[in-house]
């Protein structure tokens, strides 16, 4: 009889412990726990930040840094906060992911994107908007970009002007929100060598 108890007793034991281990690393209802991903998450723009390749000394090109134009690159990230969303979490505790995964983002208040020149720039004038003239990693222009669902939350840009020798790109991005504000970032990139 008191086997037949201890064996009982270690099977609920080993039951609700793998129960507690699942719970704790699964507490999110989007993810698969057996190895995919989950679908898109809302989210809200909170900000916006543009940085520069080639890196200099692991940390992004700045504006007093010289890069050669071939090996340029812009990056715009969407910085974000998800949307509250009810929560399926039980009365376990633990808040361990089971899985790491690339945020694949619906963002909810974003109604455009735009960038402007702050100064002359590959034939252009200041003042000019250059979003037609932009384009993100996927062959959209920014002009047209008006779907930002099943992003990342961060695009590597590329501009369709040819720069003259050590000039440097002078932008302003803006990110205009449903609400009507605009989040705006003035950026320079660094110096740009053709030659």
């Amino acid at each position: 009889m008191n086997a037949k108890k201890l064996k009982l007793t270690g099977g609920v034991i080993s039951a609700y412990m793998l129960l507690m281990v699942f719970v704790s690393c699964v507490n999110d209802p989007e993810i698969n726990p057996f190895g995919e991903c989950g679908g898109p998450r809302k989210a809200n723009a909170t900000d916006l930040t543009l940085y520069y390749e080639p890196s200099q000394n692991s940390a992004s090109a700045t504006e007093s840094d010289t890069v050669n134009f071939k090996d340029f690159n812009i990056y715009l990230r969407i910085n974000w906060e998800l949307v509250s969303e009810a929560s399926a979490s039980s009365s376990f505790p633990g808040m361990a992911f089971a899985l790491s995964c690339a945020p694949n983002l619906n963002f909810q208040n974003i109604t455009g994107l735009r960038i402007e020149l702050l100064a002359p720039y590959g034939g252009q004038e200041a003042g000019t908007d250059i979003s037609n003239l932009v384009s993100t990693h996927d062959d959209i222009k920014l002009s047209e970009l008006k779907d930002f669902s099943g992003s990342l939350g961060q695009y590597r840009l590329t501009v369709d002007l040819q720069p003259s020798n050590q000039s440097q790109l002078k932008t302003r991005t803006v990110l205009t929100l449903k609400n009507g504000s605009e989040k705006i970032l003035e950026s320079t990139s660094p110096v740009l060598l053709t030659n």
